[in-house]
């Protein structure tokens, strides 16, 4: 019945790894307990030396894992997660990782920022402003009681991804963006 939690990122401050483990930190020992956290993605060594050092000073070894790489498909992996977490403090592009998670109907926690706004919302997921310590442990705390309804939130959004943002439309609008650029090249010309 262990809960895991995963962030699929580049160990880089504004991902928010370390965010992540200051929110767990403050969780009530039985709460701990019940969670594994997965940080799954590579970095430089000082980001990696810094989340490791954080992680030891909080006295959390046995909760979290740090994997540089995983082999397999991203939906593999995110499928067997049961809470994927992005916490990126300024900026996010599309949040590829994200939109996967719906996908497959992994529940997500993410701060609100950047490109994720066109596809998470109160409805299909938990967001939160970025740096929020407190949200943090609110949001993991209100997962461990209720993960049913995390589970409908994802199930919303793997509707909207299948709807809105499916392959064949995905390309399509790829498809006229680079028809609008190549129009734009040749009366440039």
């Amino acid at each position: 019945n262990v809960i895991k939690v995963g962030m699929l990122a580049r160990l880089e401050k504004y991902k928010g790894q370390i965010d992540l483990v200051e929110g767990f930190n403050n969780l009530p020992q039985n709460l701990k307990d019940r969670y594994k956290v997965f940080f799954i993605g590579s970095g430089t060594q000082k980001e990696l030396n810094n989340l490791r050092f954080k992680i030891t000073e909080y006295n959390l070894k046995k909760y979290f894992k740090i994997l540089k790489y995983i082999k397999g498909d991203s939906l593999s992996v995110i499928k067997n997660l049961d809470l994927l977490v992005s916490l990126t403090r300024d900026f996010e592009g599309f949040g590829y990782s994200i939109a996967e998670s719906l996908y497959v109907g992994t529940p997500i926690l993410s701060t609100n920022v950047g490109g994720v706004k066109e596809f998470l919302n109160d409805k299909n997921s938990k967001l939160i402003k970025p740096m929020d310590i407190s949200a943090i442990s609110k949001s993991l705390k209100d997962f461990a009681y209720r993960r049913k309804v995390w589970k409908k939130r994802a199930y919303e959004g793997k509707k909207l991804i299948i709807k809105r943002f499916n392959s064949e439309i995905m390309s399509r609008k790829f498809l006229k963006e680079f028809l609008k650029d190549l129009n734009l090249y040749k009366h440039a010309i």
